[in-house]
Formats: C-alpha cells, sequence, structure tokens
C-alpha cells in the first residue's frame, strides 16, 4: 500500500528518480521555498511581537517538524520491517510538519477570519460592478469557495500553483489536511473531526482529484500522512502558546498552574506538575519534555492500532483524540489557551491593529476587481489610460509570480466553469488573495500605512 501512497512520480516528471532521492529533492526545494522564509516573520501568537524569545510561525514550524519526526520514529519501530521506506517516510512527515502553516495569512486564524469578513461583504457588490450582469447559478458555489478562505487550502496552491515547487505527488497530497470538498450551503466548522472541515479551494479541486487517483485515495480521504502532520502540530503549538504567554507576561506561572489543577484534578496532571515544578531545567523545559514524550508515544500507538483505516484514508478522528491522560491534558490546554490568553485586552489590542491594516489592504486593492475584465486586461498589457492611474500603480506592486498563475489559469477556457466571464474574474479574486495572504504581518502593516499616507 504505501509504495503507491509514498511515491517518486511528480505531475511534472523529471525523468527516472528512486524514491529516497525523490523525497530528498522535495527537502531542498522546500528548505530553499520563499513562503518557507516569510514565516519568521509571521508570529505564532502575539500578532506583530519584537520580542526574539517569542515563537514564529517559522520557530513553530521547526518544532512541528522535529515533533513529527519522533511520532514517525516510533512508528516505523512498530511497523514490520520493510513495510515503507523509512527515509522517504520520515522525508514527508517532515516536510509537511514544515509547510503546514505557509498558506496562513497574516495574523494566523484571526486573519483568515478578517479576509473571510470582508470577502462576504465585498464579493457581491464589486462581481456587480465588474461583471454589470446577473450571476449564473454556478456562482453560488464559486462565491462560497472565494469567500471561505482557509490556510490548509492555500498551502497546497502556494506550493504547487503558485511557487511551482514540483513535489512528488505524496508529499502534496500529505499537505491536504481536510480533502472534504465543499458543497454550497453547506457550512463547514471545526468541531466534528476533520472530515467537517473543507480545504481544497476550486482552483486545486483538479489538482488533488489527480492526486487520489494516482495515489488510490477515495474522494474526500486522507493521505495517512497527514494524521501525523495533525498530531505533531497540537502537540507543538498548545504547550507553545502557553509558554510564550508566561514568556511575555500575559499570564503567570501561577495563574497557569492554578488554572491547570483546576480544570484536572487527576494524578496524570498532579505528577506532570508537580515533577515540573522540582525540576532543576525549569518548569517549561521538563512539563514540555515529559507532555511530549507521553503524546508522541500515544500519537504513534494509535497510528499502528488503527493502521488499515488509515491507510485507506477513512479514519474519522485525530491521533490524539480520547480520554488518555495525556490526551485530556492536551485538550486542557487548549481551553485555558481560549480562556487565559486570546481573550487578554493586550492580545485583542495587537489583532485589532491587524484588523485595520488587512481591511484596510484588501479595501485599497478592491478597486483592480471593480474593473471590467477589458479594463483589466489593459494594464496586464502595460496599456493603463489616465483613468486607470491609481489602478496601474496598485497593480504594479502585485507579484510577477501571481500574475503568472493568473494568466496560466485563464489562458484556456475551464469547462468547470458555466461562464467564461465568471472564470476570469473567480481568478482575479483569487490573484488578490494570493497577493494579500501571502504578506507577513509587518509586511502588511507597512502597506496600510503607505496607502493610507500615515
Amino acid at each position: 500500500m504505501y509504495s503507491r501512497l509514498i511515491t517518486p512520480a511528480r505531475i511534472h516528471p523529471w525523468g527516472d528518480e528512486e524514491l529516497l532521492e525523490a523525497t530528498e529533492q522535495d527537502r531542498a526545494r522546500i528548505v530553499q521555498a520563499a513562503p518557507v522564509r516569510r514565516l519568521q516573520q509571521k508570529t505564532q501568537v502575539f500578532p506583530l511581537d519584537v520580542k526574539a524569545s517569542v515563537r514564529s510561525r517559522l520557530t513553530h514550524s521547526l518544532e512541528v517538524q522535529e515533533t513529527g519526526r519522533q511520532i514517525s520514529r516510533r512508528i516505523l519501530a512498530a511497523l514490520p520491517a520493510g513495510t515503507v521506506c523509512e527515509g522517504a517516510f520520515i522525508n514527508l512527515v517532515e516536510m509537511s510538519c514544515l509547510l503546514h502553516d505557509v498558506g496562513n495569512p497574516p495574523f494566523g486564524h484571526f486573519g483568515e477570519q478578517v479576509m473571510s469578513q470582508w470577502l462576504g461583504e465585498m464579493l457581491d457588490p464589486l462581481y456587480q460592478q465588474a461583471l454589470a450582469q446577473p450571476p449564473s447559478a454556478q456562482w453560488a458555489e464559486l462565491r462560497q469557495d472565494l469567500q471561505l478562505f482557509d490556510g490548509n487550502a492555500q498551502s497546497l496552491r502556494l506550493g504547487h500553483s503558485l511557487h511551482e515547487l514540483n513535489l512528488t505527488l505524496g508529499q502534496l497530497a500529505a499537505l491536504c489536511k481536510y480533502p472534504q470538498q465543499p458543497r454550497p450551503g453547506v457550512s463547514y466548522g471545526q468541531h466534528h473531526g476533520w472530515s467537517s472541515k473543507r480545504g481544497i479551494f476550486f482552483s486545486e479541486q483538479p489538482l488533488y482529484r489527480a492526486l487520489g487517483q494516482s495515489l488510490g485515495l477515495a474522494p474526500g480521504c486522507r493521505h495517512p500522512l497527514v494524521y501525523i502532520m495533525e498530531a505533531a502540530d497540537d502537540i507543538s503549538y498548545c504547550i507553545a502558546d502557553l509558554e510564550d504567554a508566561v514568556d511575555r507576561r500575559i499570564l503567570t506561572q501561577g495563574e497557569l498552574l492554578a488554572a491547570l489543577r483546576a480544570a484536572d484534578q487527576s494524578d496524570y496532571m498532579g505528577t506532570l506538575l508537580g515533577d515540573a515544578l522540582a525540576s532543576g531545567r525549569g518548569f517549561f523545559p521538563h512539563f514540555r519534555q515529559q507532555l511530549t514524550r507521553d503524546l508522541v508515544a500515544l500519537a504513534a500507538q494509535s497510528y499502528v492500532s488503527e493502521h488499515q483505516a488509515i491507510l485507506q484514508g477513512s479514519y474519522p478522528q485525530a491521533l490524539l483524540h480520547g480520554q488518555a491522560p495525556a490526551a485530556r491534558v492536551l485538550d486542557i490546554l487548549k481551553q485555558v489557551a481560549r480562556e487565559q490568553v486570546f481573550m487578554r485586552p493586550e492580545v485583542e489590542a495587537l489583532e485589532l491593529e491587524g484588523y485595520a491594516a488587512l481591511r484596510g489592504v484588501l479595501t485599497s486593492y478592491s478597486c483592480l476587481l471593480a474593473l471590467p475584465a477589458p479594463q483589466f486586461a489593459r494594464l496586464l498589457a502595460g496599456e493603463g489610460s489616465q483613468a486607470l492611474f491609481f489602478a496601474r500603480r496598485l497593480y504594479h506592486r502585485l507579484s510577477a509570480r501571481h500574475l503568472k498563475a493568473y494568466r496560466l489559469a485563464i489562458a484556456t477556457p475551464d469547462p468547470r466553469f458555466a461562464c467564461l466571464h465568471e472564470q476570469e474574474w473567480y481568478y482575479r479574486v483569487r490573484l488578490l488573495l494570493d497577493y494579500v495572504s501571502g504578506m507577513t504581518d509587518t509586511y502588511v502593516l507597512g502597506e496600510y500605512r503607505l496607502l493610507s499616507g500615515i
């Protein structure tokens, strides 16, 4: 089974490659990719933070990568020898962990909410300005796809459609945390397992279908290595978010201990906290190491015990679900972070600054979406008239890489679109979302100040 799921094949073949060498080539391309470098300017919890000890998205992703490696090694030790190429298995897990956040917009999940809110308000009026005609019956589907901006879906788009990394098929599939396809009128939440979320944009659906056919994945089913990446992310961020909150003095260690003890009076929690407080290395180093070790073992055990369902991509839960003591502690850490950190005034103040900047940039650039297609085509051809003096200057700030993807997407009629003019406008909106979501926290704030004359 793994021989089909982990393969040296690529969308654009490079010739004959050995499996391990192909995944090593993936590693090299990923580590050198610009989206990975941009993670150093995207903070993990506290937007626009300048304190060096607080985690950025890059340092968080490196921690997730290492945790994914630990889980993988335990799994491989438990599987029969020769089940899978171990080096390729670990390479794919590590690189999916490193890439798992590259699609997140400025200000992380809060930025996703801001972009979705703005799109919900502006898509319909901008559509009417640009197209000046009633939408097709398909527009409801396209509108929902554009409005629900999702960083996971953007990661696949970024790696393949925009930066053209041409990764192996298994590496691409291992990025797709939520492979469900969106359906008009269906609400997608976060509280009913991974299958309740949608995470493939309409623009990348043909790509994911091709991946599924080549790798033997049924529609809507995960690549098995996604489960490991998801567990590694959960383990890393739940501990790190609270450690950063204490480091930044948003929460004292005493307040954290009180909250944890109040939420869980079990022997496991008591021993975990007691040993960490007594450790000469300090509370967080010991707490993190012990809890991570237990969670890594639990994730690996779940993977091996549910191996057949996971191989088929149909296992409906996360590896760390359930009532094991370490898993309960992980859930409590999430709860304490929500209640004691994310709702603090100092955190929300930083988010409000990000809210104004992100909406302001989107609104300024929206004039490019309001243009009729012939006028936007004139900008593409470098023929903007005096009437387009402002739009022309904004157009010149767009990324050449993003413009290349837009041109390619509209070059030929796509039979999936009911109307050719909606195909063009869909990808024009994607062009703006690609550009803005790729900005770092500091860049979008600077862009907002520039456009506002501040």
